[in-house]
């Protein structure tokens, strides 16, 4: 018999407000939660992250005034490695996207067997962009404009009229080429021709990925979020599972996020940093009041997995147990993906890392979520969030065809497109709190305009600030 669990009561915030003083005198890290519970800790999460950032936090005036979006700009969008695109957006050789952040534009081809390039999206003729919003092919490159032509691989190959353009000869006209390199799936682009190699940038996460390898998935939702809050604001939010109390009650009853582990590497060239919080253990706040067996029922409602029975679910470990071997049958049934022998952290928990300055890849199977945060234009008001969730795919499985990408408005929720689910509104509680952040800062005192941050439930946000400080040479 399938049934449903009302979870109205558990996303009210009446119910999940905690007790004025409380506090813990015993709220163990995630890898020692599991070994106390018993249970086996993938060797991923017990490689934990030593550096401790010692910088002052952020003024807000960085957040705010228009005079430091130029300087972002230069030292960091033209100075870092970033996520422009998926492979599986180009697929075929000839494909091209535009990537945009800030007032920049970039062009991304699919160029060779295996090889991606990455340019300026600029005509050398007269500046138009070769690329707009929208994706194209061809076996070359031609501007819209006035026909100038370029071959897949930048290099100028017709002027129309070219006895007028004695000067335009591919050695001096070609596109301008930026950085490109590939990691799980992903095509990331440097504009800094002097810059380290992709691999020093994101330091350990790809080993830490082996297990989990992010090429071998394909994009099941995607969506892209405008919104009225500087790009660092909006990052800022998913460094940290400290605002679940307040800002995702829903998700209370299900995530432990008292529970939650913190880990920053950092060896001068890598920025990385990890959060992990454990499913089917009531958060702290409220496990006094969630059984573990509610804890299971809510878990498989919202997961889409059948209803527990009777005898399951008495004890945390056994809803967990549970929730991972249904997990692995959904997988095994809808994509022909087989799990069994991964770990339940692996199958069921939130591990969410995050590469300076701006891309959020998830480990394992409890949330395969994907972020990026861009600027949007010259505004320190704007920025665009951007989500995909990827699934496993099989090996040798064809690769289903790129969802269309739900383009969110300023004004509009993700809850007012129905197609993207779970991952919409959660996004949406997080952009109700982040807009307000953003108006805050505007009201602060300007004698007390910076945060106040936690040593560890925050310390993600600490490492962000340092790596932004460094990159932008401030002195504080």
């Amino acid at each position: 018999m399938n049934e449903t669990v009302d979870i109205t009561k558990y996303g009210n915030r009446e119910y999940v407000r905690a007790v004025l003083g409380t506090q813990f005198e015993h709220m163990p890290q995630y890898v020692d939660f599991l070994r106390e519970a018993g249970e086996d800790v993938p060797p991923t999460a017990a490689e934990r992250g030593t550096h401790r950032p010692t910088n002052k936090p952020l003024p807000y005036e960085y957040y705010l005034d228009p005079k430091y979006v130029p300087v972002e700009i230069e030292k960091i969008w033209k100075k870092k490695w970033q996520v422009a695109c998926r492979e599986e957006d180009i697929p075929e050789i000839g494909d091209r996207v535009a990537y945009d952040v800030g007032p920049l534009s970039f062009l991304i081809v699919h160029s060779g067997e295996n090889e991606y390039s990455a340019f300026w999206n600029s005509c050398r003729h007269r500046a138009r962009r070769l690329c707009g919003n929208k994706p194209e092919h061809g076996d070359m490159v031609q501007c819209p404009f006035h026909a100038w032509s370029y071959d897949l691989k930048g290099r100028l190959t017709w002027v129309p009229r070219h006895e007028e353009f004695p000067k335009a000869t591919p050695e001096t006209f070609s596109l301008r080429p930026v950085q490109c390199d590939t990691w799980g799936g992903n095509v990331f682009i440097n504009p800094d021709l002097e810059a380290g190699p992709l691999s020093e940038a994101l330091g350990v996460m790809p080993s830490h990925f082996l297990d989990c390898p992010q090429e071998d998935r394909y994009t099941a939702a995607w969506i892209k979020k405008k919104v009225k809050i500087n790009w660092k604001s909006g990052l800022e939010a998913f460094l940290e599972g400290y605002h679940v109390l307040t800002t995702h009650p829903s998700g209370m009853p299900i995530f432990g996020s008292t529970y939650t582990q913190t880990d920053c590497w950092d060896d001068g060239k890598a920025n990385v940093s990890r959060l992990i919080t454990p499913a089917l253990v009531p958060d702290g706040w409220v496990k006094n009041d969630i059984h573990p067996r509610l804890s299971l029922e809510l878990f498989c409602n919202t997961y889409g997995l059948p209803f527990p029975p009777e005898d399951r679910g008495a004890t945390v470990a056994d809803a967990r147990a549970y929730a991972a071997d249904e997990t692995i049958k959904l997988h095994r049934a809808e994509s022909g993906v087989d799990f069994t022998g991964r770990s339940i952290s692996y199958l069921v928990d939130m591990h969410q890392w995050y590469a300076f300055p701006a891309h959020f890849p998830w480990w394992g199977e409890g949330l395969s979520w994907w972020y990026n945060f861009t600027p949007l234009g010259d505004s320190p008001d704007e920025c665009v969030m951007e989500i995909r969730w990827l699934r496993p795919l099989a090996k040798g499985a064809p690769r289903p065809a790129l969802p269309k990408c739900v383009e969110i408005d300023f004004h509009e929720q993700g809850r007012d497109y129905p197609e993207t689910g779970q991952v919409g509104f959660i996004m949406d509680e997080d952009m109700e709190n982040m807009e307000e952040v953003h108006r805050g800062m505007k009201a602060a005192d300007p004698a007390v305009a910076r945060p106040i941050l936690a040593t560890e439930q925050e310390i993600r946000v600490r490492h962000f600030h340092e790596a932004y400080i460094k990159a932008m040479e401030i002195t504080l």
